[in-house]
C-alpha cells in the first residue's frame, strides 16, 4: 500500500466541508454608476468576498464611463489599473461595448483573444446609453459567437417600460419601482433572447432573474441549447413588501423584487438556476438616501450582497447540509467557472488547477450576515448565519483562518485575464 505524500502543513477539517473555492459572477466595484460612485473598491469588495469564501470576483468593464470617447480596451486598462495589487481573491472582467464602429469591433476580437470572453449587454438604460437593440445583438451573436464569445443579457423591455403609465403612480414611493419595472419586461425580453440565441447557436446566460414565469421558461429552453442562468439572494429572500418600509428607497435595484418568493426559491431549489451570484452593487449610506423624496428613479439602483452570497445559498438547502454543501460546490463554483471559461483554473478540486479551497464549518457561531464592509446599508438586517470560514486557500496559500485574513495588507489576488 502506498505511503500518503508528506505534508507541508495539516489543516483540521473535522466537521467541516472541504469545497473548491467560489465565484461570484456577477458584481459591481470600483467603478462609477450614474451619478454615484460605488462603495466598494477592488480592495474592500475582494476583501469581503475573500472573507466568505469567494476566491473568484467577476465584476464588469463598461466602454464610455471616462467619456464617449474612451475605446473598450482603454477601459479595460482603466480597470485593470484600479484592480493592480488591490485583490485579496483573484478577479475577472466581463466587458460592455456601447459603440460599434469598425475599431471597435477588432478591440472586440483582440480583447475575447486575450481571455475576455464574457460580453455583457443590457435591453434597457436607454438614457445611460448602455441600450442594445435586438438587430444589433443578433449581429453580435453572429459576428462574435465563432470567436469563442459568451453572451450575459440583463433582460428587461425598455420600450415596454417607457409605456407604464406614470400618472396612476405615486413615484414618492418606492413601491412604484416594482410597477415602473413590471415583471412582463422581463418575461417578454427572455422569451426573445433564448429565441434569438437558439436560431444564432450561440451560448446565453440570462443573468439576475428574478420572475416565475422567465425561470420557467428559461427551464424548458434549457435543454435545447446552451443556455444559462442565475439569480440573486435578493429574488430569493426579499419580496416586495420591503420597498413598502419608510426607508424602502434602500432595497431599490433592478429587476425590483418581486412577489410569491416561496414559489420562487421552490424553483431555485430544484435546480432551475445554474449559478447564484449577488449583482452586489453597494452605494455610500449618504448617497442611496439623497434623493429629491419625489421621484424614486432619482435613487441610486442596486444593493450590497458579497458578503452573504454563501450564506443565503446555503438556506436553500439547509434541511439537507451534505446536499447543501454539493449545491455550493456546483452553483457557486463549477458552474460559474464553466460559463466563464475558466473551468481549466477554476471552480473544483482536481490536480492542475489553482488550489483555491474553502474548509466551511456550517456550525459556527451564530452571527448577523454583513454583505459590505463599506458605509452602505445592510441589505439583509436582522437575517443570521451559523456558517464559519475556517480557512480559505487562494492558489494554495491561506489567506483566510478563522474568518480573518492572515495577511491583511498583502493582497495576493491576480487578474485571470491578459493585457488589454
Amino acid at each position: 500500500m502506498a505511503a500518503w505524500p508528506t505534508a507541508d502543513r495539516v489543516v483540521d477539517a473535522t466537521g467541516c466541508y472541504v469545497l473548491p473555492g467560489f465565484i461570484d459572477f456577477h458584481t459591481h466595484v470600483g467603478d462609477r454608476i450614474g451619478d454615484f460612485d460605488l462603495a466598494d473598491d477592488y480592495e474592500s469588495g475582494t476583501r469581503i468576498g475573500i472573507m466568505n469564501g469567494i476566491t473568484t470576483l467577476c465584476t464588469f468593464v463598461t466602454q464610455g464611463s471616462l467619456g464617449s470617447k474612451e475605446t473598450l480596451r482603454d477601459a479595460v486598462r482603466r480597470a485593470q489599473a484600479r484592480a493592480a495589487g488591490r485583490c485579496h481573491s483573484d478577479v475577472a472582467w466581463h466587458i460592455t461595448p456601447t459603440t460599434f464602429e469598425p475599431e471597435d469591433w477588432q478591440d472586440l476580437e483582440r480583447l475575447i483573444g486575450a481571455g475576455f470572453r464574457t460580453l455583457k449587454f443590457y435591453t434597457t438604460y436607454r438614457k445611460a446609453g448602455l441600450f442594445t437593440d435586438q438587430a444589433r445583438l443578433e449581429e453580435l451573436f453572429r459576428r462574435l459567437g465563432p470567436t469563442g464569445a459568451r453572451f450575459l443579457v440583463h433582460c428587461e423591455d425598455d420600450e415596454l417600460m417607457a409605456s407604464v403609465d406614470t400618472s396612476a403612480l405615486d413615484l414618492s414611493k418606492a413601491s412604484s419601482h416594482a410597477r415602473l419595472r413590471p415583471e412582463a419586461a422581463e418575461i417578454r425580453t427572455v422569451d426573445a433572447l433564448i429565441r434569438l440565441a437558439a436560431e444564432c447557436k450561440v451560448p446565453l446566460h440570462v443573468v439576475h432573474v428574478s420572475t416565475i414565469s422567465a425561470a420557467e421558461q428559461i427551464k424548458e429552453a434549457h435543454n435545447h441549447q446552451d443556455l444559462t442562468s442565475e439569480t440573486c439572494p435578493q429574488y430569493l429572500w426579499l419580496d416586495e413588501t420591503w420597498l413598502d418600509r419608510d426607508d424602502g428607497h434602500r432595497w431599490i435595484c433592478s429587476p425590483p423584487l418581486r412577489g410569491d418568493r416561496p414559489h420562487f426559491r421552490q424553483l431555485a431549489r430544484a435546480g432551475v438556476f445554474d449559478l447564484i451570484a449577488t449583482d452586489h452593487c453597494a452605494f455610500c449610506c449618504t448617497d442611496k438616501d439623497t434623493w429629491d423624496g419625489r421621484d424614486i428613479r432619482t435613487v441610486a439602483n442596486g444593493l450590497a450582497g458579497l458578503g452573504g452570497l454563501a450564506h443565503l445559498a446555503w438556506r436553500l438547502w439547509e434541511d439537507d447540509p451534505d446536499r447543501a454543501a454539493q449545491e455550493l460546490a456546483l452553483r457557486l463554483a463549477l458552474n460559474p467557472a464553466t460559463r466563464l471559461g475558466m473551468s481549466h483554473r477554476k471552480g473544483a478540486l482536481s490536480p492542475g488547477l489553482d488550489a483555491d479551497v474553502v474548509i466551511l464549518d456550517p456550525n459556527g457561531p451564530e452571527q448577523p450576515i454583513r454583505s459590505s464592509l463599506a458605509d452602505t446599508h445592510e441589505t439583509y438586517p436582522g437575517f443570521t448565519s451559523t456558517l464559519a470560514f475556517k480557512h480559505v486557500f487562494l492558489r494554495g496559500e491561506c489567506v483566510v483562518q478563522d474568518g480573518q485574513l492572515t495577511q491583511a495588507d498583502r493582497p495576493l489576488g491576480i487578474a485571470l485575464q491578459g493585457s488589454a
